[in-house]
């Protein structure tokens, strides 16, 4: 079902929206968690490290595709909040053609640099040939991935978030299942929990595409339709290409603290991989507040109403700053107990523990840099996220080598939090600016 947020209280919309995304990003954290739980408490802890080690490689990949969806449902949205229907579809055809061809792509290239980019990370050898046929399956199924993942943006766009997470709670069910069929049952190992995350996501994709076409007219084109449109091709890739930059950057950044922790050994890496899911689990719906946000504002950029739109992020404060604290201190005090989800083994818990307790100490500077960033791409307002992304970078590539030769790997967690705060206030200075209303994406309907 389509919304349109241009009425009503900004603060109940936001709220109603970011709910079912929410329950989404956490069963979309299922499918990275219990391939981490299954090979945990299954197969053992080098495993577990070798699924961890490939986080930053696989992302970097996939960072173009999501900065390209960013930029697909920006103007979606814009369109969508001018009432312009036939640049709404025309948008979503072109979107789909560029998506398929940047998916193949990254697939390609993926295969053919995994054991490259893992040397590259420093992966320790008695992880490597699993950490290499983990992130090779995972490359494999990067086409499914982009196809829910823009389907998706699109019905988020249009003011949708309870279709995506209907089909993505059943695909994550889906994933548990044959996780443990794979791994339990035929000792598949790390290739298993691989192959039940990407037949799960290409199930998802194929359910979210049918949904699409069945059930929103609007959407619909026949054959003689399908062809990009140069200038709305050229306006996702002007606002997706920064975003994409950015995000390839963070994951850059992530690959150094990556290469940092190797050092440590595989017990330090399972660690640390079970500090990220934490965090990632955490923070879902911080990043449900900020994604929220950019739909509601941008479509009333696209209505121009813009004291709507600062009522609206807002309304985003509120939510984010309430959410992070409690969460936070959930997870500060519950460390312990999240991290046994994981693993038995008592070296890594202490570690891991440790991890969780500083990212939940900056956990509301977190909500507020996603809060930023979606502001401002749902203003077309790009450049200033980029210098969001480089603070987040440098923080991880500098600081984590730094920390770590001052105080060990415990010093290595206290990067990301650094960066996340130079990354709060460059938002926040960009916002007060009022520079933003400059650089709408949507100038005019045309």
């Amino acid at each position: 079902m389509v919304r349109d947020m241009t009425s009503g209280s900004p603060i109940k919309t936001i709220t109603l929206f970011a709910l079912p995304m929410f329950v989404g990003n956490v069963f979309q954290q299922v499918y990275n968690m219990v391939d981490s739980v299954v090979v945990g408490n299954f197969v053992g802890s080098q495993a577990l490290a070798a699924v961890g080690t490939c986080g930053g490689a696989f992302n970097l990949m996939l960072a173009l595709v999501v900065g390209l969806t960013n930029g697909m449902s920006v103007v979606v949205a814009q369109y969508f909040g001018a009432k312009n229907y036939a640049l709404v579809k025309q948008t979503f055809i072109s979107a789909i053609i560029v998506n398929l061809g940047v998916g193949v792509g990254v697939t390609v290239i993926g295969v053919i640099f995994t054991r490259p980019l893992l040397h590259l990370l420093g992966t320790p050898a008695d992880i490597m040939d699993d950490a290499a046929t983990y992130l090779m399956i995972m490359f494999l199924g990067t086409l499914a991935n982009c196809m829910y993942n823009g389907m998706s943006s699109v019905l988020r766009a249009l003011g949708d978030s309870v279709i995506p997470l209907v089909i993505l709670i059943a695909a994550s069910l889906m994933n548990v299942g044959l996780d443990l069929l794979f791994v339990i049952v035929f000792h598949l190992g790390v290739a298993g929990v691989a192959l039940a995350t990407v037949l799960s996501q290409l199930i998802s994709a194929v359910v979210c595409v049918v949904y699409v076409f069945m059930k929103l007219p609007m959407l619909r084109f026949g054959k003689k339709e399908f062809r990009a449109d140069r200038q709305l091709v050229r306006e996702i890739v002007r606002i997706g290409v920064p975003s994409a930059l950015s995000s390839c950057g963070v994951s850059i950044s992530v690959m150094f603290m990556q290469r940092a922790i190797n050092a440590y050994g595989s017990t330090v890496i399972a660690a640390y991989t079970i500090g990220n899911r934490g965090e990632q689990v955490g923070m879902c719906l911080s990043y449900s507040i900020g994604a929220s946000v950019a739909t509601f504002c941008g479509q009333n950029i696209g209505a121009r109403d813009f004291e709507r739109v600062k009522k609206g992020l807002h309304a985003g404060y509120i939510i984010s700053l309430s959410y992070t604290i409690i969460v936070g201190l959930l997870m500060f005090f519950g460390a312990g107990a999240l991290s046994r989800m994981f693993s038995s083994d008592v070296d890594v818990l202490d570690i891991s523990a440790e991890c969780i307790r500083v990212v939940a100490l900056f956990a509301p500077m977190l909500g507020l840099v996603f809060l930023y960033q979606n502001f401002l791409r749902s203003a077309g307002d790009v450049t200033p996220t980029v210098w969001m992304s480089i603070s987040e970078i440098m923080a991880r590539s500098v600081l984590a080598f730094t920390f770590s030769a001052l105080w060990g790997y415990h010093g290595i967690w206290w990067a990301t939090p650094v960066g996340w705060t130079g990354s709060a206030l460059i938002g926040f200075l960009r916002y007060r600016s009022g520079k933003w209303k400059k650089m709408l994406a949507q100038r005019e309907c045309y």
